[in-house]
């Protein structure tokens, strides 16, 4: 990628803005009908792709940060569907230079914001190469029709970099990908999912003071199991991105084999434990940060008081069957990831390229 394209692939210096609201306020706001309308639109590409995969066996997914998150879920998703091919998620960067031996029975999506990160479209042509069937899910204006066999078009480029809607969209046409590939049931319940994401915006006061509260937290912890791990990876890398503080997000049982020695309680715990066989475990840290002294924050649906008890902050969003559950407390803790920045007076929208030094190592190395 040229440096001029680098540019370019970095949102932020484009129409800048100095106050809320920012860029990435306005993408929070648009998920709900950005889902509603590419589960309807995603179908078409979502039937050929089934088509020309219909001989596969396996289903790689790839992507980079948020990409590969929603990558994470896509992988849920093809599992709730019951498709009879086996799936997983993949860096996009390990894909591209680690991955397994590809052939014509092997089936790769890659998902990417613009379709021009160096290791996504690697992946694409490693898969390629191998004549394995190929999806890209790309934004309005990314990549290019020849790069796969089948494009998906999401959203239109977001000038935050603090992806968001574009993320949303991702999973939107994974979810109907799911419903039909490798031999997929198609009543993933996608349906309700906008109705759940309109609900969580209507959190911002919640978090908003949530987000006031915990700013000065020397870390933030998030964990979570299965869907709500990739929940809590997504939001600290979105609280890193925006407020550039120590923020670690992980499955819950990770934390638990060594990185929770090294908390304080100066420190913030935020769980996600919406309704799953994950939310059991992810209930048991409550009691051993409770021990520590440090704050906790458990966001769930209406079984979140159960997991919190009575003395511990908790948000509750619309209950969704796996995967979609994390969705919801996604959208949840990106209004408390942007309020966290307001408070701390950054800006969420630029990858704090407004300081020099970052602005230098961004020029430094190619995305």
């Amino acid at each position: 990628m040229s440096a001029q394209d680098q540019g370019r692939d970095r949102p932020g210096d484009r129409d800048p803005r100095t106050s809320h609201p920012y860029h990435m306020y306005e993408a929070i706001q648009a998920q709900p009908a950005a889902f509603a309308r590419l589960a309807r639109e995603a179908t078409q590409p979502a039937e050929r792709f089934a088509e020309i995969a219909s001989g596969c066996a396996r289903l790689h997914l790839a992507g980079t940060g948020t990409s590969f998150h929603a990558a994470e879920l896509g992988e849920h998703l093809v599992r709730a569907a019951d498709a009879r091919t086996a799936a997983r998620a993949w860096r996009a960067f390990d894909f591209a230079l680690y991955g397994p031996d590809l052939s014509p029975a092997d089936a790769v999506i890659v998902v990417s914001h613009r379709g021009t990160k160096r290791y996504s479209r690697a992946a694409l042509a490693r898969a390629r190469r191998a004549g394995a069937p190929t999806a890209l899910i790309t934004g309005e204006d990314g990549g290019d029709d020849a790069d796969a066999d089948v494009v998906f078009r999401t959203v239109p480029g977001e000038r935050s970099s603090a992806h968001t809607v574009s993320f949303i969209g991702s999973v939107a046409a994974l979810a109907a990908l799911a419903s039909r590939v490798g031999g997929g049931t198609d009543d993933l319940p996608e349906s309700c999912v906008p109705a759940a994401l309109e609900a969580a915006l209507g959190l911002e006061d919640r978090m908003g003071a949530l987000a006031r509260a915990h700013a000065g937290r020397r870390r933030i912890w998030l964990a979570g199991g299965g869907p709500a791990a990739t929940a809590a990876r997504e939001i600290a890398l979105k609280i890193k991105e925006t407020s550039y503080l120590q923020a670690e997000g992980m499955a819950t049982e990770t934390l638990l084999h060594g990185p929770f020695q090294c908390a304080e309680e100066e420190d913030l715990f935020v769980l996600i434990a919406p309704s799953g066989p994950g939310q059991s475990r992810t209930a048991e840290l409550t009691d051993a940060v409770r021990a520590i002294g440090a704050s906790l924050l458990v966001v769930g649906d209406e079984t979140a008081e159960m997991v919190a008890g009575a003395d511990a902050s908790r948000v509750a969003v619309p209950t969704l069957p796996e995967p979609f559950g994390a969705l919801a407390c996604i959208v949840a803790l990106q209004l408390f990831t942007y309020h966290l920045a307001l408070e701390r007076g950054t800006d969420p929208d630029g990858f704090r390229l407004e300081d020099p030094r970052f602005a230098r190592a961004s020029a430094a190395v190619e995305l």
